[in-house]
């Protein structure tokens, strides 16, 4: 089915414009008095392990891919763009797809697209399934 000029225009006003999106994009999450060095542009963090007090004893950061200060300072952007108070990010997609699956229970269904990446494919009739949520894919 093609969208005719009516559908177009109707995606194109799906969310207000908003006249202050271009600050919020460079300066969402990023004030220089988080950074004991006060850089104004946020570092990128590196760092695959961070310090702790003792062992399990956590200040903010524990391993750089569970949670990192670029990471704080990305979804602290991104949510403002979308006007949320939170936002998270993924590594990559099978990261993204196994949290929202997560938050599924026994019995939910997944409808979903049948040309997706093999590994989510595997995930969901190999994994979900024995938690019991059971997948349909459509012809997208």
């Amino acid at each position: 089915e093609s969208k005719g000029p009516k559908d177009l225009k109707k995606m194109a006003t799906f969310r207000e414009n908003d006249p202050a999106f271009s600050t919020k994009a460079i300066h969402a999450g990023q004030e220089p008095e988080q950074w004991s060095s006060l850089a104004v542009i946020p570092p990128i963090s590196l760092s695959t392990t961070f310090k702790q007090e003792a062992p399990a004893e956590i200040k903010k950061y524990e391993y750089g891919r569970t949670a990192n200060p670029t990471r704080d300072v990305l979804e602290t952007c991104m949510a403002s763009l979308d006007g949320a108070k939170h936002c998270m990010t993924f590594c990559s997609g099978m990261a993204a797809c196994t949290a929202i699956t997560h938050l599924l229970s026994a019995g939910d269904h997944i409808v979903s697209m049948d040309d997706m990446y093999g590994g989510t494919y595997r995930y969901f009739s190999k994994v979900a399934s024995r938690m019991n949520i059971q997948t349909t894919l459509v012809d997208a």
